[in-house]
């Protein structure tokens, strides 16, 4: 079988890697296509999955072919029946730049796989779809995988918090609670008073945090603190620590996670809104940044939420 593999970005040598998988299948061809790697090897995608070297993989379905819309659809169908694929989501990746768009794709392939009763779902088998000028012809290649290779992630269902960061001036702490919020799936709620000012800031940080699908992003931004929410912020000045903290987040609430800027910290009027504040850590001379203190509330959560 053939398989692409999308390799880590940690420094690493990519024969090394070859050699171990030369080791459990001798047979194993190799044909590099610039960071990622082709291998047609016996092994299974269990054993591919076990190198760390490999962030994905997934089995080329068919090689270049010249692109054309009709022919797309009906390998994607071809797929699905051969593979018995029901539900299904689609990645594409452009080599080199040329008139199509992603959006283009979907709107071709969804409602024509969806009239052969073949779903669209997040988070189910993948349909990952190159393309590639080759002798000036736009080309084609499509792979799938029916595993999303990532079986051992941790799910700790986050959607009880939000988190709430006030007047930030810096595009740094606005990029990090921008990855941290998309990578735990939860809203950011941005609380300023200069709307203007703060869409530079966050013009310029989604720049720096490429990779975050932004359409997708639950993202407000407001003059005001949440409603509904218990409104739980963070001050070294706090005389409540953790152990009073576990009380309170393990509680079926929906909790709306409170910080002030790295500058200043929060506001004396939203300090006077809080229902709890906190203080975190054992060191009392030097908090920890305000993105650094969400990373470990919600670590000390999923920490507290294991089997």
């Amino acid at each position: 079988m053939k398989y692409l593999l999308f390799l880590n970005r940690f420094n690493l040598d990519i024969n090394k890697l070859k050699n171990k998988i030369i080791l459990l299948d001798k047979s194993s061809l190799f044909l590099d296509e610039g960071k990622n790697i082709i291998v047609e090897t016996k092994l299974n995608i269990e054993k591919l999955s076990g190198f760390q070297e490999i962030s994905k993989l997934v089995v080329l379905f068919n090689d270049w072919k010249d692109f054309s819309f009709k022919t797309i659809k009906e390998d994607c169908l071809k797929l699905c029946k051969d593979k018995e694929i029901k539900n299904y989501f689609i990645e594409t990746h452009f080599h080199n730049k040329v008139p199509i768009s992603a959006r283009s794709i979907y709107k071709h392939i969804n409602p024509y796989l969806k009239y052969e009763g073949v779903l669209f779902q997040e988070n189910s088998s993948l349909i990952y779809i190159e393309f590639k000028k080759i002798d000036s012809k736009l080309n084609y290649r499509i792979s799938y995988s029916n595993s999303l290779n990532n079986s051992n992630i941790l799910k700790i269902d986050m959607s009880k918090f939000i988190a709430v960061l006030e007047n930030p001036n810096l595009v740094s702490e606005v990029s990090d609670f921008l990855r941290l919020c998309w990578i735990f799936k939860i809203q950011l709620h941005i609380i300023t008073k200069d709307k203007i000012n703060f869409e530079k800031i966050l013009k310029k940080a989604k720049e720096e945090t490429k990779g975050i699908e932004y359409d997708k992003f639950k993202l407000i931004i407001s003059d005001s603190l949440p409603k509904d929410y218990l409104l739980v912020g963070f001050s070294k000045h706090s005389d409540k620590n953790e152990k009073d903290m576990k009380n309170l987040i393990l509680k079926d609430k929906k909790i709306a996670l409170i910080f002030g800027d790295d500058k200043f910290g929060l506001s004396q009027e939203t300090r006077d809104k809080l229902d709890y504040c906190f203080r975190l850590t054992p060191e009392g001379k030097k908090p920890l940044r305000a993105s650094h203190a969400l990373s470990y509330i919600l670590g000390f959560y999923t920490a507290y939420n294991l089997d």
